[in-house]
């Protein structure tokens, strides 16, 4: 009786509701000070909302835009990254609890266990702790899932419109929300309603955009590694996200429980339709840009519905249990040493203890940077740029003031005007002799040799330019 109250458990009720917000909260904590994340979209994000705050111009983190947590953000950027972080954090336990309240409208079994999951799996609790943008769009899809299911389609239109706004991929949920709508009722007019709403409210948001890139802002960088190569990249970033263990045992289950989904779908069982068109639209766009296994957030509360669906109770503990332990315990991890040797551990720390390592990490080696004594120089930085830009106060696009720039353009960069050191994301070699003519002196850190050989087919060492040590980090 106990094991079932526990699976079944309603969050949503006193005095649970209280344990799993302040649950929610705790856990969160250690990660809301370390900086704007480990991803440098993150700091990006932030660069975009502080220039907006300070010097009122808009330029997008990237494209294709993002406009809607580069908007809010800027309101609290002055309260650095605590502010935007705990914003991110709220705005995840918001998805929880609309997580809770589908699972419970639809009566699915184990709801317990799959909020439990959903609320503390690892990629979800890293993200809900930084300002980048994944769980804003996933908590405004499950909100509009929530109020599609509730027949409010109007509303759940405008709010899918702002998962668009914070995450231009959210519209392809239009699709299986049609589908939804003509299923329910076959009326037009609801459809009308829904349809209307999410245009108009992505419209506006993304207005600013237009009337500053035109139409070009509807665009995606360039894949700069071979296709296999970067396959190879996310498919590891894949299992270390997830964990080797709840991977190999997900896709056990899956293949076991496939006769039972080909039934439902035989059956045209319409909520498991409607899961699979999501998953499988989402897992399309990402084969056409599989550069992040975060792009996939969107899909978790999805896959853990149907998950449950066609798999044992006892298959979906199990499941859960490999997932959440993927926090402090990771399996089979490979590594490469300094030498650029693999190395295998078969057992080593876990994703949450690993990304405040990193997060740590990377603030103290940029403060090690802006404090190096160099000068008349340019310094490539690769992905370490938004976080340069953010964290050194005397570093800006103008001489005026403060103010980080649009840094789209990989031939721009940020200045330190007083010591002359320009801060480059990568630089060409045509750029790289004219720099070197002009005096300057050219330095690259940590990765940056191997990426710029990548981009640009050139190696750092053959043209006099110095490795800039963090052996003194």
């Amino acid at each position: 009786m106990y094991k079932k109250s526990l699976l079944d458990l309603d969050w949503l009720e006193k005095p649970y509701v209280f344990i799993l917000v302040f649950s929610f909260i705790l856990s969160r904590i250690p990660l809301l000070n370390l900086g704007f994340g480990a991803d440098a979209d993150a700091w990006r994000i932030a660069n975009s909302a502080f220039d907006l705050r300070y010097s009122h111009i808009y330029h997008t983190s990237r494209f294709p835009g993002y406009p809607l947590p580069e908007y809010v953000n800027s309101i609290v950027i002055k309260y650095g990254w605590i502010a935007t972080n705990t914003l991110t954090m709220f705005l995840s336990l918001i998805s929880v609890v609309f997580f809770a309240k589908i699972l419970k409208d639809l009566e699915v079994e184990n709801k317990g266990l799959l909020v439990l999951t959903y609320a503390f799996l690892p990629i979800l609790w890293i993200n809900s702790t930084n300002t980048m943008d994944y769980m804003w769009a996933t908590t405004f899809i499950v909100m509009a899932w929530f109020f599609l299911l509730k027949k409010r389609f109007f509303l759940s239109g405008l709010i899918l419109g702002l998962a668009a706004g914070s995450r231009i991929t959210s519209l392809i949920l239009v699709l299986p929300f049609l589908y939804i709508i003509w299923t329910e009722n076959k009326k037009t007019k609801n459809i009308i309603y829904f349809s209307i709403s999410v245009s108009l409210l992505s419209f506006v948001l993304f207005l600013p955009l237009f009337l500053q890139y035109g139409p070009m802002f509807l665009r995606y960088y360039p894949v700069k590694m071979a296709t296999m190569e970067l396959l190879i990249i996310t498919g590891y970033r894949f299992l270390k996200s997830f964990g080797v263990l709840s991977v190999i045992f997900g896709l056990i289950i899956f293949i076991l429980s496939i006769n039972l989904l080909i039934k439902k779908i035989k059956n045209r069982e319409k909520e498991t339709i409607f899961l699979l068109i999501v998953i499988l639209l989402f897992f399309i766009m990402f084969l056409k840009f599989p550069y992040n296994p975060e792009y996939l957030i969107p899909t978790i509360p999805f896959i853990l519905i149907i998950i449950n669906k066609i798999c044992k109770k006892q298959h979906v503990i199990i499941l859960s249990i490999f997932l959440l332990l993927n926090s402090f315990i990771s399996f089979f991890v490979v590594e490469k040493d300094n030498n650029k040797n693999l190395m295998i551990h078969l057992i080593d720390k876990g994703i949450i203890i690993k990304n405040i390592e990193e997060r740590i990490e990377q603030i103290k080696f940029c403060k090690y940077l802006i404090n190096t004594n160099i000068n008349h120089s340019v310094v490539i930085v690769g992905w370490y740029l938004p976080v340069l830009s953010y964290l050194d106060e005397n570093v800006s696009c103008i001489r005026s003031h403060k103010m980080i720039g649009d840094q789209n353009d990989v031939k721009k960069g940020i200045w330190n005007f007083e010591k002359d050191v320009w801060y480059r994301y990568l630089v060409p070699l045509d750029e790289l002799h004219d720099l070197q003519e002009k005096g300057y002196t050219i330095y690259y850190i940590k990765g940056i040799r191997e990426y710029t050989k990548r981009v640009y087919g050139y190696d750092l060492i053959n043209y006099d330019c110095i490795y800039l040590s963090d052996e003194e980090n």
